[in-house]
């Protein structure tokens, strides 16, 4: 009984025929005993019968698979599956057949001798586990040396390395592609670094993490829509990872949605209580959205607690005992910054504004300058205007101009609304050259 509902099952599954076959005939039970001793004899004869159930494991998970040569159908596979990993008898052989899109079981049988095997091998290769097993190691080793040099910052050493990646696993991987685009985003490759997350999610549209990053960049252009697009479908893929979480609750805090956001937070942080960023986001927003430095205090104080070397945090925790008039405090942590030599862009940024507001402007445009030389300076429409400050309390002001226009170009309206309130611009405002920034700014919005 149990054999005939396996032989239905197959029978189920696909066109089960006996025609004339090319596969070697079936070994005894003494030969099959012989190659394979811990095959148990159970009380029925070991037979082709008791090996039926084999061929669908086969047919699903081959380690390899033939054509043979010289047919005129060329529709007909042989399907091997081996008992040991060393490509040698005992194998298991199935024989199938194509026609009009079905497939037909031709007929299978136990190899036991190399000379048989020999034979089923003489056709063509299709397929083989061990080849594609190779190369698939062959592909992560050089993703992870890619990782290795995008994380070392030699950025043209990763992308060659991942080029490698990508071509030699032919179809592509949505990994590989999603870890080319990291790395052409960094290397400031914003367009091909698109097109490689869109490639990733077209392979796996189930992976959150090309959404989560296509998702960032919009956020930075900033092209709200898109972004909040994109981090919505990565948090929709993993409702529990913090990091989306928290990056679209940062979104909505942009688009002053405060609720929504502080809902995403806590379950952030019901998530993974050890993730600082939701501190260090809620500090960010008391510090510059709400403008009250000292709920800001707060939410850095508890970050820098399971953070307590993250530079952005004690930058911004800086300006805010700087707004706070706590100055001593303040200048102990722009110290500890200043003897890092591995500052990052946002830190160099705030290192500008907060050297600026001590009043050691030449301190402030070294580190305006030393912003400038990274492929991605953060916010460089801040960045640019904080020097143009610099520029005009130190009275230069046909250098704060220059830098003010580049301020305009990479910020627009926003950069112009708040120059027209700044107190320290007075006197450059009153100036026709800072007119006509005001009405190219006005044209490059209306175009």
């Amino acid at each position: 009984m149990a054999t005939r509902d396996k032989e239905q099952a197959v029978f189920d599954k696909y066109r089960l025929i006996m025609p004339q076959t090319l596969l070697p005939p079936f070994p005894t039970e003494e030969a099959i005993q012989a190659a394979l001793p811990e095959l148990a004899r159970g009380f029925a004869p070991l037979g082709k019968a008791q090996f039926l159930g084999w061929v669908d494991f086969t047919i699903e998970n081959p380690d390899e698979v033939w054509e043979p040569d010289g047919r005129d159908d060329k529709k007909l596979y042989h399907y091997l599956t081996f008992m040991a990993s060393d490509g040698k008898p005992p194998t298991f052989v199935v024989e199938v057949r194509w026609v009009e899109d079905v497939m037909e079981v031709s007929d299978y049988t136990f190899v036991v001798g190399e000379a048989d095997l020999h034979y089923i091998r003489s056709g063509n290769l299709l397929y083989c586990r061990r080849a594609e097993w190779d190369r698939e190691n062959q592909v992560r080793s050089l993703n992870d040396r890619a990782l290795t040099k995008y994380d070392q910052n030699h950025l043209e050493e990763a992308r060659e390395l991942i080029d490698a990646a990508i071509r030699l696993n032919g179809a592509g991987s949505a990994y590989l592609f999603n870890n080319r685009g990291l790395i052409s985003w960094k290397m400031g490759k914003i367009e091909e670094a698109k097109q490689d997350f869109l490639s990733s999610i077209s392979l796996d549209s189930g992976n959150g993490d090309p959404y989560f990053n296509i998702g960032l960049i919009y956020f930075d252009e900033p092209d709200y829509n898109r972004a909040l697009y994109y981090l919505r479908r990565a948090v929709d893929i993993n409702p529990v990872d913090s990091q989306f979480l928290t990056e679209l609750g940062h979104l909505y805090l942009e688009l002053e949605r405060e609720e929504e956001a502080l809902g995403l937070f806590r379950k952030a942080e019901q998530s993974d209580p050890s993730d600082a960023q939701v501190d260090f986001h809620l500090g960010y927003y008391f510090l510059y959205k709400k403008r009250k430095p000292r709920h800001a205090l707060k939410y850095y104080h508890q970050g820098l607690k399971k953070a307590p070397d993250d530079q952005f945090a004690l930058a911004d925790l800086a300006i805010a005992h700087w707004i706070l008039g706590n100055r001593r405090k303040s200048l102990q942590i722009h110290g500890l910054l200043a003897s890092n030599s591995q500052l990052m862009p946002y830190t160099m940024s705030r290192m500008v504004y907060l050297n600026m507001e001590m009043g050691d402007y030449e301190n402030a445009l070294s580190y305006y300058r030393k912003a400038l030389s990274d492929d991605e300076p953060f916010e460089p429409e801040w960045l640019h205007y904080n020097a143009a400050l610099v520029y005009v309390k130190t009275g230069r002001a046909k250098q704060a101009l220059d830098i003010l226009d580049l301020a305009v170009k990479a910020g627009g309206e926003a950069v112009i609304k708040r120059a027209l309130s700044e107190e320290a611009l007075q006197k450059l405002k009153r100036t026709p050259d800072f007119k006509r920034l005001v009405r190219l700014s006005a044209k490059r919005r209306n175009r």
